[in-house]
């Protein structure tokens, strides 16, 4: 009875119908959602880096609503053998009430063994052009210029800007524009015409001397007084004129001449850079220096600009404005004011672990978003660690402010304290190479990047050093003198500052190094140096003589616009005083002034 009861209650075709479709939902969301977002993922990134991203696996979840990735590859694009980054496991649970909101909101997010530089089993070059230019860029950070000789002037004119040049070019193109301004106004002012008009005025009144006619003699008084006037006000004219040209004209000779003696200025700039003189060693330290700090910053340019999609929203400008390009192909989505506002896609807190050689450190990023401007906050991170293996203490943190567009700036704090320096090479030079073996190191280093203009400052320490020379040259002459004086050092200071645009930034360094050396080497350079500035002057005297000529010939082209001038005052001056006789043209009238051919 109680079965036949239950047969009554369950429909057991409809159960087994539900129990078909949730399976089969079940097996189409194992087989196919996380693999079409492990795709996605990759796709997305391997565009975003321009090097392969790969994932092991994604997992996407219901209850709790949610995504958890495995295995995140993303292939460091300067060498596809390694990983710029590796992270063991990504998980976060999304706002579901949100979802209904076509919003994406993780209130927080776990990013656990994240690792950087792993070596990979295959390239990840997306294309040969990729991995060419990977390895080009490594050897670029490889300073080449042997310490034992002295650098290629050819070298150094083909990729220094010579101010001397600059100087020339600006000259040069000031004076072409003052030349045509001057042209036109030359043009306007009293000219062979006028002259000539003046002329047949003075052989009218001189006509007139020998009328007997009173009238016709006081008429002619009156007419010379008027050409009088006319012929001294646009004598004034051209004088005030050739007054402001002089004036002109002196500055441009006094540029010229300074131009002239700007070969010496960068003579002595460029021959501190890189000769090895006694007087200033600054350069020698940067030599293994420079390309590290260089080397990192340009990374990290490179990286954010990789990464800007994640805390900027791709836009287009029109006028001074930036447009958002819609999502969809036609129309956009009006968003409309809300109580607490939130945008489409946001991380509210991200904890990372962070696995590196000196230890194991652990942080968090915050304000995850393309879209600062509608949340109000920056990107904000945290990283520290102390007691480590490899390092007492280590601290970064920073900021990505995109909350106003017109106003984005970046910053970054990192310090550092007690860093266990294993070996590493320093001067990878095949004439003297030189390796820091051992020491412990602090690090302080702030930097602001706004407008597209880098402002920082480094400062390091390094304590219990020791630095070995190695190569054929550290046995002899100059690499014997800069082997030994190293060799002696167990306490090193550096500070640098990096400033100017991200796409030609400049970089002071300065070290305790610098004395040492310059005490070390200077009396065994001397006569390099010497024998440095002699070909140096040579060759820029060679680069400057001919834009120096061309400069010249265009000053010339000015000056001759003055001699125009010139001319017609003289014309017109020796209308007022030249041919003088002792006869009056009006007999016993004088003219308040002489005519030609009285």
């Amino acid at each position: 009875m109680g079965r036949q009861h239950m047969n009554r209650w369950i429909r057991w075709q409809g159960l087994v119908a539900f129990l078909v479709v949730t399976v089969s939902m079940c097996l189409i969301w194992a087989l196919f959602v996380d693999p079409v977002i492990k795709r996605i993922i990759e796709k997305t990134g391997t565009k975003i880096v321009g090097a392969k991203v790969e994932l092991k696996k994604a997992d996407l979840s219901l209850f709790p609503a949610g995504l958890t990735l495995f295995g995140l590859q993303v292939t460091d694009p300067d060498e596809p053998m390694k990983n710029a980054v590796e992270i063991g496991r990504i998980a976060g649970t999304v706002d579901s009430l949100q979802l209904f909101r076509r919003k994406v909101i993780v209130n927080e997010m776990s990013v656990e063994e994240v690792r950087f530089g792993t070596q990979r089993l295959k390239s990840g070059a997306i294309s040969k052009n990729t991995e060419k230019d990977g390895k080009e860029k490594k050897k670029g950070s490889i300073p080449g210029l042997s310490m034992t000789k002295m650098p290629d002037i050819q070298d150094i004119l083909g990729k220094e800007n010579l101010q001397t040049i600059q100087l020339i070019q600006s000259v040069k193109s000031d004076l072409e524009g003052k030349k045509d301004l001057w042209s036109k106004n030359i043009a306007g002012l009293p000219g062979k015409e006028k002259i000539d008009g003046y002329r047949k005025r003075i052989e009218a009144i001189k006509g007139a001397k020998g009328s007997k006619d009173i009238g016709g003699i006081l008429g002619s008084a009156g007419e010379a007084q008027t050409l009088y006037k006319d012929i001294q006000a646009d004598l004034e004219l051209l004088q005030k004129s050739q007054k402001e040209f002089n004036t002109t004209l002196a500055n441009y000779k006094d540029q010229i001449a300074k131009i002239e003696k700007a070969p010496q200025e960068d003579i002595r700039r460029l021959s501190e850079k890189y000769g090895f003189s006694a007087h200033g060693l600054a350069n020698m330290s940067r030599f293994f220096i420079e390309p590290g700090i260089t080397a990192w910053v340009d990374r990290g340019l490179y990286w954010k600009s990789r990464l800007e999609p994640l805390v900027e929203r791709a836009g287009q400008k029109k006028g001074n404005a930036e447009v958002v390009k819609p999502l969809r192909a036609k129309g956009s989505d009006v968003r409309f004011k809300e109580k607490e506002p939130l945008p489409d896609f946001l991380i509210r807190v991200a904890r990372v672990s962070v696995q590196l050689p000196m230890g194991d450190f652990s942080g968090a990023v915050k304000n995850i978003t393309p879209d600062q401007n509608i949340l109000g906050q920056p990107l904000l991170f945290m990283f520290s660690g102390e007691k480590l293996p490899g390092v007492r203490s280590v601290r970064l943190d920073g900021a990505i402010n995109r909350v106003s567009p017109g106003s984005s700036a970046d910053s970054i704090n990192l310090n550092i304290e007690g860093y266990k320096i294993q070996a590493k090479s320093i001067l990878q030079d095949s004439s003297l190479p030189l390796t820091l073996e051992k020491g412990d190191a602090d690090l302080h280093l702030k930097a602001v990047l706004a407008k597209g203009i880098i402002d920082a400052t480094v400062a390091a320490k390094l304590r219990g050093v020791h630095i070995s020379a190695g190569g054929t040259d550290a046995q002899s002459g100059f690499g014997k003198a800069v082997s030994s004086a190293l060799s002696g050092v167990s306490t090193v200071g550096v500070k640098a500052s990096i400033t100017g645009p991200t796409d030609n930034y400049q970089t002071q360094i300065s070290s305790n190094l610098d004395d040492i050396l310059k005490n070390a080497v200077g009396s065994i350079i001397k006569d390099q140096v010497a024998q440095f500035e002699n070909k140096l002057r040579a060759a820029i005297s060679d680069k400057v003589s001919g834009p120096l000529q061309e400069a010249k010939g265009s000053l010339g082209g000015f000056e001759g616009l003055g001699e125009e001038v010139e001319n017609r005052i003289s014309q017109l001056t020796g209308m007022q005083s030249g041919g003088v006789q002792k006869q009056s043209p009006l007999g016993g009238f004088q003219l308040p002034f002489k005519l030609p051919g009285q």
